[in-house]
């Protein structure tokens, strides 16, 4: 009997450990994650606007040349909270991040001013957006490290018309580079990321539709991992429509003011519908975002790390 209880104490005890382990094990998984400059371009800590404000008080909205006197802008409430599952196998790590983006009239939500030639803001349509990004790790002597990321897939919950990104195509015609990503699920490597040079023009091509509505679709880069140092948080710029489901415009890196190569940033193509847009109070808001990081380098910078220096 005496055997028996202390066979069972040393199995408590290792159970014990194993669980510490496991819990510090997750603990240092979320760290790397909340430092790495890879992530964090999901979340915006501002509104996503670029523009001169035109609410007193309240959120800026930014003026895009699809046509011209329209204006929008989300304002979200913060703080925004991820949540990590985090599934630790020997060496190896799986996460997927979630967190819920709510923005709530009359204070938050989407904001469109959209009548010619300069028409009143409508009532805030609310915002119930979802983030979903994947990530896996591994571990060697010095700890935990990023291995590869998905993009960070951001969706409307029940929205009246679902937005479905295909796929997105970045070319540099000059040194016949191409990345394509046609899957929220994929994971990218740090090598499989879009990789550009200072000196590089992209044009991008964004793929999409709405069921039920058409759609607008809008490039987001330049966003570093820590906001409002010394520069403009991001740019916003709309793409042109080649068709229907099709949209086209060329991105220039230089605009993104990058000093020190390599340097991570964040970009996301931004799909709204047309009635989020275009339609009046009654209009409700739906939208699909892929957001993507991508480096910064010179030809012969190495890849960066997992933090910014």
């Amino acid at each position: 009997m005496r055997f028996i209880q202390g066979f069972g104490l040393v199995l408590l005890v290792v159970a014990m450990m194993m669980n510490c382990g496991k819990n510090n094990d997750e603990a240092d998984i979320q760290a790397l994650l909340d430092r790495t400059w890879f992530m964090g371009g999901e979340l915006q800590t501002q509104d996503d606007s670029t523009g001169t404000p035109s609410l007193l008080g309240g959120p800026a909205l930014a003026t895009d040349t699809f046509p011209f006197y329209v204006k929008w802008v989300r304002w979200i409430e913060r703080p925004v909270d991820r949540h990590y599952d985090i599934d630790v196998v020997g060496d190896s790590a799986f996460v997927t991040m979630t967190a819920y983006l709510q923005g709530t009239p009359p204070g938050y939500g989407f904001f469109v001013a959209n009548d010619s030639p300069v028409g009143p803001v409508l009532p805030a349509r609310a915002i119930t957006d979802s983030v979903v990004r994947k990530a896996k790790c591994f571990r060697d002597d010095a700890g935990w490290h990023l291995a590869s990321i998905t993009v960070a897939d951001i969706y409307t919950v029940g929205a009246q018309h679902p937005v479905t990104i295909s796929e997105i195509r970045a070319r540099v015609a000059s040194r016949n580079y191409e990345f394509v990503v046609n899957s929220a699920d994929k994971y990218f490597e740090k090598d499989e990321l879009p990789i550009f040079y200072p000196s590089d023009t992209v044009e991008v091509t964004v793929t999409c539709s709405a069921d039920g509505d058409s759609t607008w679709a809008f490039l987001h880069h330049g966003a570093g991992h820590r906001p409002g140092v010394g520069l403009r948080r991001h740019w916003r710029q709309p793409f042109y429509r080649e068709n229907t489901t099709t949209f086209k415009r060329t991105w220039i890196i230089a605009d993104d003011s990058v000093i020190t190569t390599p340097a991570v940033r964040h970009s996301a193509v931004d799909v709204l519908g047309w009635t989020t847009l275009f339609g009046d109070s009654t209009a409700t808001y739906y939208s699909r975002a892929w957001g993507i990081p991508y480096i910064i380098k010179s030809a012969n910078d190495t890849l960066p790390g997992d933090e910014e220096p």
